[in-house]
This record gives C-alpha cells, sequence and structure tokens, in this order.
C-alpha cells in the first residue's frame, strides 16, 4: 500500500494542465477492476472554448476496501468516495481541483484577460454500475454528479450527467460508448465565459455576461485492450459541444470554438 501512495504522489506532479470535464469522462478502464493505477496522456483545448491545442499527462487510481463494493477513486483532478457497500449502486462525497485560466494560453485576447485562479469544488455523487447477466466487462455505468466551490473563486454550481456503455469484444478487448450533458449556474458560466468592461477593455472582446443553463453536451467512443490480466491500455476521443450562453460567449463564438476535441491514451497496471 506505501507504494501505491507513492505512485500515486508522483503522477499527481504531472496533472496541471487537465480540467474536471475531461475527469469525468476519461480513463474509465478502472470501473471494472477493484484495484488500478495508471497514468494516461491527452491533447486537449487550451481553455474550456479554445481552439488551440495543448497536451499533458495525468494520474488515475481505484483502490477497493478490502471485501466491500466501497472504493477510493481518483480520476485526474477528482477524489470520489464510495460510502455504499453495494452491488450496483454508488454515492459518496467528491473532491475536485479546477484549473483556471492564465496568461499562458496562446490566444493574444484571452491572454490578456483577468486571470481566473484555481480552485477546489466539493460535492457528491450518486451512480449506478449495472453487471449485464453478472458480466463485469459488459455493464451499464451512469452518474449524477454536483460540485459546488468552496475555493471562493467562482462561488457557482455545476451538475453533471453522463451513461456509457460497455460490451467486450473477445477476451482481448472491451469497447465503451459515453453520453453526458452538464449544467453550470450563472455564477459559473460568468467567471469561465463572461467579459467584464475590465477585460473587455484589456482584451478587444466585447461585454458579455453570461447566464446559468446547459453548458454542453458530450459523446465519447473508446477501447480498452487487455495485454495481461495485470497490464491495459485504453484510448478514447470525445467529441464536446458548447451550447447555451457558453457557445454565445465572445471568449468561444469570436476567441475560440464551440467544438471541443479531446483524444488520449492510458496505461494502467490492476491487481
Amino acid at each position: 500500500m506505501k507504494k501505491i501512495f507513492i505512485l500515486l504522489t508522483l503522477l499527481l506532479l504531472f496533472s496541471g494542465t487537465f480540467t474536471v470535464s475531461f475527469a469525468q469522462d476519461s480513463f474509465m478502464i478502472i470501473e471494472d477492476m477493484d484495484n488500478v493505477v495508471g497514468v494516461g496522456a491527452a491533447v486537449l483545448p487550451d481553455y474550456v472554448g479554445s481552439n488551440d491545442y495543448t497536451a499533458g499527462v495525468a494520474p488515475f487510481a481505484r483502490i477497493a476496501l478490502p471485501n466491500s463494493e466501497r472504493y477510493f477513486l481518483l480520476n485526474v483532478t477528482e477524489l470520489y468516495f464510495n460510502i455504499l457497500d453495494h452491488p450496483f449502486l454508488r454515492f459518496g462525497p467528491v473532491l475536485n481541483y479546477r484549473f483556471g485560466r492564465d496568461d499562458d494560453v496562446e490566444d493574444s485576447r484571452v491572454k490578456r484577460m483577468t486571470e481566473i485562479d484555481d480552485t477546489v469544488e466539493a460535492g457528491a455523487f450518486l451512480g449506478i454500475n449495472w453487471k449485464i447477466n453478472g458480466d463485469r466487462r459488459h455493464r451499464i455505468v451512469a452518474d449524477v454528479e454536483a460540485l459546488f466551490d468552496v475555493g471562493g473563486e467562482h462561488d457557482g454550481t455545476i451538475g453533471t450527467i453522463s451513461a456509457r456503455y460497455w460490451h467486450p469484444v473477445g477476451k482481448m478487448f472491451d469497447v465503451v460508448l459515453g453520453i453526458g450533458f452538464q449544467y453550470a449556474d450563472s455564477d459559473y458560466m460568468n467567471t469561465y465565459f463572461g467579459v467584464s468592461s475590465t477585460d473587455s477593455s484589456l482584451s478587444g472582446l466585447p461585454i458579455y455576461e453570461a447566464d446559468g443553463g446547459t453548458s454542453n453536451f458530450r459523446i465519447f467512443p473508446g477501447v480498452v485492450m487487455h495485454l495481461s490480466p495485470k497490464w491495459h491500455l485504453a484510448a478514447g476521443v470525445r467529441y464536446q459541444r458548447l451550447v447555451g450562453d457558453a457557445e454565445d460567449s465572445p471568449v468561444v463564438d469570436i476567441a475560440g470554438d464551440a467544438d471541443q476535441w479531446i483524444a488520449g491514451l492510458g496505461v494502467a497496471y490492476s491487481w
């Protein structure tokens, strides 16, 4: 166990460029394994709504309590604890570290806007992991998650609903198709998509106030290749479409793109 926590600490050092929206859909290799640690790499937008892309690496892990359905789950920036000892229901608290937006972004206009600091969010999740005919590899997974800013940066609320269908293809491959959408209140939306009068003067973008509502929907296919009972490779692509006031924001409509793509690869060790 000591070696596991050392590995997780080292992996966390490389997680700096990932956002929570990526975390929620990525590396779902861990959903049918009791204990697993791994690392993934991805190409993803420079910021949410950007049309410039960057690369990064991040950790994921799932550690189950002995003789129990309870587990800790680290998925990039989110840490979950399932408190239910139940064969398919899961519920518990979740913490998330949300990265902000600074002058490291590529777009020259957004670069000049007021920086958004990193923050911490806390909340809860509720979900199911339904094994079809008792097969852990053939399953339907669905989750509802709510997060609230406790770090004092956006002071908002974010809700996410997602579902994934997993299907085994022979002994070596599992394929997945997932969908999801996100709701955010006006505090969150205006922090990340609004343009204040000061930001307008700095960037040249028009003043814009974003209201709450559905901010995006997403679809994400992927595949896991089992190299052995302990070693696994995962690959996936996610398409996300920003909608509503997020899509209409000058940060997206003028300086970026509402169509967001992420491609990732991961390697994992399970036991």
